[in-house]
């Protein structure tokens, strides 16, 4: 005896039943936005960790659930695999040195320590004092409760590679974004 696997030859199709309650929800995509303005020097081939200045704030709405204490940012831990993009934006001034001359820093991110280096990318701007809306991207990961960036946080701040020359910053704003892997 023979079994029918999807024979269309059948009665008609009854009408469909209840819809079934809905699956889970992950959100895939979160983001915070953590602005400061004030006045900060900077030295030359010093560092100032974004998250350690006094006002450092995340903005309403924000969606990464992340914990800003200690200096350091540290983000809830998930299942999956994540995607996270720290986005900076820079306002301020260089002072020092003849403005014709290059003007390079480094936006990094650091561990807890302040010198154990995780990411970094330079940023030359070509001449004059100014530095307004500079913007640098980092790009990382994280995974699992026992991540670094769970566990211990992340520092994010720029490092003056410059001979002789100070930057004053007014304005940092630091967007964090996490992209959750839904498989």
């Amino acid at each position: 005896m023979g079994f029918s696997t999807g024979s269309t030859s059948g009665g008609t199709q009854g009408p469909a039943g209840p819809q079934g309650p809905a699956g889970p929800t992950i959100d895939q995509f979160l983001q915070s936005i953590y602005n400061w303005t004030g006045s900060q020097v900077v030295a030359t081939n010093g560092w100032i960790n974004f998250f350690s200045l006094a006002g450092m704030a995340e903005q309403p709405n924000g969606t990464l659930g992340g914990v800003l204490g200690s200096n350091v940012l540290k983000f809830p831990a998930k299942t999956k695999w994540s995607q996270v993009v720290f986005s900076t934006r820079i306002v301020g001034t260089v002072s020092g040195g003849p403005s014709a001359d290059p003007r390079d820093w480094r936006i990094q991110m650091r561990r807890p320590d302040g010198t154990t280096i995780v990411g970094s990318v330079t940023d030359i701007k070509v001449s004059g004092n100014d530095i307004t809306n500079r913007d640098a991207s980092l790009v990382s990961f994280t995974f699992s409760s026992t991540d670094p960036f769970t566990v211990n946080g992340i520092q994010v701040g720029l490092l003056n590679t410059m001979t002789g020359n100070t930057i004053t910053l007014t304005s940092v704003s630091v967007r964090v974004q996490r992209i959750i892997n839904p498989d």
